[in-house]
């Protein structure tokens, strides 16, 4: 969330620009794939169409207020491409008019590459069985890691494989849930050792040379660094690092951080109408437009978000 603020208000080409998006899908990869694997493992009956609906109702209140929201205004022509915003599909239009337009919705694709793979996830997590699941997460991210990679070579351009075909972050974090089901490796992969060269690879761009950290190595390599540290906060941390992830206001931010994330483009543009020196990035923008987006996401989440999320409790995923 903050690395997303820091982005969009004060810096918007830092170092290492793609890491938070990187972070982003691994730990949905690794939680989701948590939930569905606890919930098979259960040996309870599974609804998979109630994982939809759980998902449909943490998700699509903020999402329909920020469409709301454009298309009153009509914010940088955003009455004339609503469904797609609407129906999760922002980054396909992206890639489609090779435009990030409206701006005010230019952030969005990252969580429509995410609930496109939920669309097939709980399939594969729930209808498989165990040593398949393994070979299909394997055979998927190894598939997107290529395509991603060398896509050009079959015609897919920048724009398809920037904002449609990026999930092989996610399904390293899926794979690191699933191989940290072995006590061995999880120990491994949660040691401080892996810790210290987890950091290593993640700021190697800061050592090495120019432009290593807008390349595909880059993005790879960093990959099983994200997951050893997403797999470590999910073992738990000690000393003030955890201290710091176990606080009061690291547990608020994580509740309110989906709206953060869904509104902030859409304070910034509305602010900016009566204050438009706050239009240009920067220390100053970055503080006081991340104070706004906060609050904003705060009132969201107790008029709206929370009241319908805790209806998620009468769909159970399992029973």
């Amino acid at each position: 969330m903050i690395g997303v603020l820091f982005v969009h208000f004060w810096d918007k080409n830092p170092l290492t620009e793609d890491l938070r998006v990187s972070l982003f899908f691994v730990v949905s990869g690794f939680l989701i794939t948590h939930i569905l694997w606890t919930a098979k493992q259960s040996g309870r009956r599974i609804h998979v169409l109630n994982f939809y609906a759980r998902r449909a109702l943490r998700l699509f209140p903020a999402l329909a207020v920020l469409v709301i929201v454009g298309f009153i205004f009509d914010i940088d022509g955003f009455r004339g491409v609503w469904p797609w915003h609407i129906f999760q599909a922002s980054n396909i239009y992206f890639a489609w008019s090779q435009s990030v337009k409206p701006w005010v919705a230019g952030h969005l694709w990252s969580l429509n590459v995410l609930e496109q793979f939920y669309l097939i996830w709980p399939l594969v997590i729930l209808l498989l069985p165990i040593r398949k699941i393994y070979i299909v997460t394997i055979g998927l991210m190894f598939t997107a890691m290529f395509l991603h990679t060398h896509g050009g070579h079959f015609g897919i351009d920048g724009w398809w494989r920037f904002f449609v075909l990026p999930f092989d972050p996610i399904l390293a974090g899926a794979l690191t849930y699933l191989l940290a089901q072995h006590e061995d490796f999880s120990a491994v992969l949660s040691s401080n050792g892996a810790m210290v060269v987890a950091i290593i690879v993640i700021f190697s761009p800061f050592y090495l040379w120019d432009g290593y950290s807008d390349s595909d190595t880059y993005r790879l390599v960093a990959q099983p660094a994200l997951c050893a540290i997403v797999l470590g906060a999910f073992v738990g941390y000690r000393g003030p690092i955890g201290w710091a992830l176990q606080s009061r206001v690291a547990v608020f931010l994580s509740k309110i951080s989906y709206g953060v994330y869904m509104y902030h483009l859409a304070v910034w543009w509305l602010f900016v109408q009566v204050f438009p020196q706050y239009f240009v990035s920067g220390p100053k923008t970055f503080l006081v437009m991340s104070i706004l987006t906060v609050i904003a996401a705060t009132i969201s989440w107790y008029l709206l978000e929370e009241p319908l999320s805790r209806l998620k409790f009468r769909i159970p995923t399992s029973s």
